[in-house]
């Protein structure tokens, strides 16, 4: 089953920094709720997959278990925020999937850890992140670089942003490439080289008593040129929507 590269994470991490960080650092805070994320990844003839899926978060002082993804703050001050992280990437698809994949080797998804630090500015938010396959799922690694601008209301916030995602030659080459022994008369063999996604979007999250969590996304990934001329895409780009909610205990 195709999946989005990272919206789970993402809404489960939403879920926690701005739900549970309201709690005191020594207490055990838990959470639990459900999402709807429909996202088209480009793939020929493969179309829009909508899924359903739990969303659990459970935070105790530095350390965060959110559903596919753990987070341990490292070092933290007003301002800037380090953190070592690792989540599953559910990249990925099955011969079943669609007609462009028959004939094909299944592409998993992996478990990918690394470091990223968030800055909090005047005039925005900054984020890096670095994260590398430690399953040699596609022992590959990717390098993301974000900025946004929230917007505060009484129950929540709204934040468009923008995000360059960096993918290495292994990783783009695992999802999007067609090795030789896959390669048909419709289906050219074709390597990737490393490349660059460039995603834009609008992230919200609201807060009514304390305990009702409602998140609500829309983002578009443009591929880079490597993934664009891949035999298995025939759109420039990835389009998500993302609807969630959460009870915090």
């Amino acid at each position: 089953m195709t999946f989005m590269k990272s919206a789970y994470a993402a809404c489960l991490l939403a879920c926690s920094t701005h739900t549970l960080a309201q709690q005191e650092s020594s207490d055990v805070t838990w959470s639990l709720g459900i999402a709807a994320i429909s996202s088209d990844q480009g793939y020929v003839d493969v179309g829009t997959e909508t899924n359903i899926v739990p969303i659990v978060g459970i935070q105790y002082g530095n350390f965060s278990l959110l559903g596919p993804r753990a987070s341990y703050k490292i070092f933290t001050s007003d301002q800037f925020e380090i953190s070592a992280i690792g989540n599953l990437r559910f990249d990925g698809y099955e011969a079943a999937d669609g007609d462009i994949f028959t004939g094909m080797e299944d592409r998993d998804m992996s478990f990918d850890a690394g470091i990223e630090a968030e800055i909090d500015t005047s005039f925005g938010e900054f984020g890096l992140g670095l994260v590398h396959d430690v399953t040699s799922t596609h022992k590959g690694f990717e390098l993301s670089a974000s900025y946004g601008v929230p917007f505060m209301f009484e129950n929540g916030r709204v934040m468009p942003y923008i995000a360059a995602n960096y993918q290495s030659e292994d990783l783009a080459d695992y999802y999007f490439g067609v090795q030789q022994n896959e390669a048909t008369s419709s289906r050219a063999f074709y390597q990737l080289d490393a490349t660059t996604n460039i995603e834009i979007g609008i992230g919200s999250d609201w807060m009514f008593n304390n305990k009702h969590y409602i998140k609500a996304d829309i983002s578009y990934a443009s591929y880079g040129s490597d993934i664009k001329d891949s035999p298995l895409v025939d759109k420039s780009g990835e389009a998500q929507i993302l609807v969630g909610y959460a009870y915090v205990f």
